[in-house]
């Protein structure tokens, strides 16, 4: 492991471990090092991918059809880094003064919210304001997406260079260390993070985080990579090793088998603890992501044997959390829920298509929805909601159709550069964390319908690590090993 890729992980360790970054001391280093990692991430990427200048021209020639992919990939790449700059450029236009006369033409209920909140537009002194109704918070938003956006794209690039496998089990081992340490506060519970630090707020903690919904959502996106790197190594095991009673036997003696069985304990230990929070969103997902593996596993062209043992192995994950936790344990949560009501979201729900409503064009602005909502909650008003509990339904609200169609062409522009990386797939265990890292992002995109996890930055740059896997070309090993085969020839 390089040292990007080290401090890659450190920085997602970081993010974690300090209350998900959710203060300004915690993710303002964070985004720091986000950026150092994508300058670093980019500079390695470069050298690793070049070839020597001496390097035969056919070797260039295969080296350019297998690894730097077609016109159709760079495009797609060229599709995603535009859609990023678009949705950013969106954001500064919310943050950018107007005049006031414009402000009024694109969203009247601006200028009538300002005229409570804001003296000087109040009083008629003012002459120009941002559409955001407080461009700081707006500003603070644009600078984390930017800053993990370039962690994305950086990472992508070291990805495709050194590849994905050994930063995926690095997250693994984060993963169970996150993992017990929620489990041992759950134990030794004093309603206090790490036996001292007392969450503003309302909410129940787990782990170091300050809610637990939002330990669930890193979980959701760790679990699935690991499931998928797990389901690689078994592949690939099976795939190696000769069919016979004693190889299979004398394998598990291996290197390889000791990595496997070590990812395979990973993620029965992180789902147990997701399945501890009784987090509903957070284990309903968790069952999508289950089954989402078996049934990719199922429809894989696997051999029979190979099949049957990743099979075997999910089948076992989901009977040991369930099994631990309890089958009434888990039945009793989901029955003590208010569905009537949503268990308490549909009216958070109502008010965020209210503000949605009001500000339909531009929004309030990114990262403002709890200054909206001190003045048109409505619901449950004797707490405030300063998220949404449904992270697409604030988009809308903070954004309008200013930041909601860019956000919808970067989702298309990701999802066709993804499924170009799964039609040219050369590796098994490259395909299988790809596999697993786009199971991850299903998983949490599940979850932020009724829940707001990707808001904790230390989340959002986990949410950033798997797109960078999902989107990363696959290591062209054999045309380097090639390579210096004729090198050595000559």
């Amino acid at each position: 492991m390089n040292i990007a890729q080290f401090l890659a992980v450190a920085t997602i360790a970081w993010g974690a471990f300090a209350f998900g970054a959710v203060y300004p001391w915690a993710y303002w280093p964070l985004a720091a090092a986000a950026v150092v990692v994508a300058i670093l991430a980019r500079l390695q990427g470069s050298n690793d991918a070049r070839l020597p200048a001496y390097a035969p021209a056919a070797l260039r020639r295969v080296r350019h059809s297998l690894g730097e992919g077609g016109k159709g990939s760079r495009y797609s790449e060229k599709a995603l880094v535009v859609s990023i700059g678009a949705l950013a450029a969106a954001v500064i236009i919310q943050i950018v003064p107007m005049p006031l006369a414009i402000v009024r033409a694109l969203s009247p209920e601006t200028i009538r919210l300002l005229g409570r909140t804001d003296l000087l537009v109040a009083s008629g002194m003012a002459s120009s304001h941002s559409i955001s109704i407080n461009w700081m918070l707006t500003a603070t938003g644009l600078a984390l997406f930017v800053c993990f956006a370039a962690f994305m794209i950086g990472a992508s690039r070291l990805f495709s260079a050194v590849g994905a496998d050994r930063f995926a089990e690095a997250l693994a081992c984060i993963g169970v260390a996150l993992a017990l340490t929620g489990l041992a506060q759950k134990a030794l519970d004093n309603g206090k993070i790490y036996g001292f630090w007392t969450p503003y707020g309302e909410g129940t903690s787990f782990g170091p985080f300050v809610n637990r919904n939002h330990f669930a959502g890193w979980m959701l996106m760790c679990i699935p990579l690991t499931l998928g790197a797990t389901c690689g190594h078994i592949a690939r095991a099976m795939h190696r090793v000769k069919p016979h009673w004693r190889d299979r036997i004398l394998w598990f003696a291996s290197p390889d088998a000791s990595r496997m069985i070590l990812l395979g304990g990973a993620a029965v230990v992180m789902a147990l603890s997701l399945a501890f929070t009784m987090s509903r969103g957070g284990m309903s997902a968790l069952a999508v992501a289950i089954a989402v593996t078996a049934a990719i596993v199922f429809r894989s062209s696997q051999h029979r044997g190979r099949k049957a043992a990743t099979i075997a192995f999910v089948a076992v994950l989901a009977v040991t959390v369930v099994g631990w936790v309890g089958v009434d344990v888990i039945a009793a949560r989901f029955s003590d829920a208010d569905w009537q009501e949503l268990n308490s979201r549909r009216g958070a729900w109502l008010d965020a298509l209210s503000v949605a409503r009001r500000f339909p064009m531009t929004g309030t602005g990114l990262n403002t929805y709890g200054s909206a909502s001190d003045f048109y909650q409505q619901h449950d008003v004797e707490f405030h909601y300063a998220q949404a509990h449904n992270d697409y339904l604030q988009l809308a609200a903070e954004g309008g159709a200013l930041l909601v169609v860019p956000a919808a062409v970067l989702v298309c522009a990701f999802v066709e550069a993804v499924r170009r990386r799964f039609a040219d797939e050369t590796r098994v265990m490259t395909y299988w964390i790809r596999v697993g890292a786009v199971t991850g992002l299903v998983s949490i995109a599940l979850q932020e319908t009724v829940d707001f996890s990707l808001q904790m930055p230390g989340n959002a740059l986990l949410f950033a690590a798997l797109c960078a896997i999902a989107l990363h070309r696959t290591p062209n090993r054999s045309v380097r090993n090639q390579g210096q085969s004729l090198f050595n020839n000559t």
